[in-house]
């Protein structure tokens, strides 16, 4: 950051990090009470949003990874608080419960297995990596710097990937797992190409 930079950068970077870790203590609130509230939810999510959209203003790809940081943080306190204070298990949970092993007699749909993996990792990965050179593309389009650009594509990439990965294994059906992954591709895609015309 040069000696020219506004002090309200730092201090938006601040703001979006305090957002972020509010947002991260919010969510976990949230998802300990003994009924699930959307209200509470949107509004966490809604915070989450907002310390992204402060920290990006504050200073950027650089601002946006501090603000990252700091909740990754957050939420790994939280983690170890869970872990350290949670009463040990009694008794070891089923293969069947936990969905490792098919039960005895039960076909082991290797083959759908295998296509649940494909389309989680590889092709997931793949998309993921088209929304990241698009967001490349858009970052160049807005006039940031290379290292920005570069930056935010990298921290998108990872996050991306998990976020597909998740939401694909919740989709119980096979067309709507490869919808959300070719829908945002194409997208990428797209944005990809104005990118590269842009003069």
């Amino acid at each position: 950051m040069s000696e020219t930079t506004p002090l309200v950068w730092p201090l938006l970077t601040l703001a979006g990090t305090a957002a972020i870790v509010v947002a991260v203590l919010l969510l976990r609130r949230a998802w300990g009470l003994p009924r699930q509230s959307a209200a509470r939810n949107g509004i966490a999510w809604a915070l989450l949003l907002a310390g992204v959209a402060l920290a990006l203003a504050g200073d950027g790809a650089w601002g946006l990874a501090v603000a990252a940081l700091g909740g990754m943080t957050a939420a790994a306190l939280l983690l170890a608080h869970a872990g350290w204070t949670s009463p040990r298990g009694k008794a070891r949970a089923s293969e069947r419960k936990a969905h490792m092993l098919p039960a005895p007699g039960e076909p082991r749909q290797i083959g759908r297995r295998l296509l649940t993996f494909l389309l989680t990792v590889p092709l997931a990965y793949a998309t993921a990596s088209l929304v990241a050179l698009a967001a490349r593309a858009l970052a160049t389009l807005a006039g940031w710097s290379d290292a920005n650009g570069n930056a935010a594509a990298l921290l998108l990439l990872p996050l991306v990937w998990g976020i597909l990965a998740f939401w694909l294994l919740m989709l119980p059906h096979r067309r709507a797992q490869c919808a959300w992954l070719l829908l945002p591709a194409v997208a990428s895609l797209g944005l990809i190409w104005i990118g590269g015309n842009a003069p």
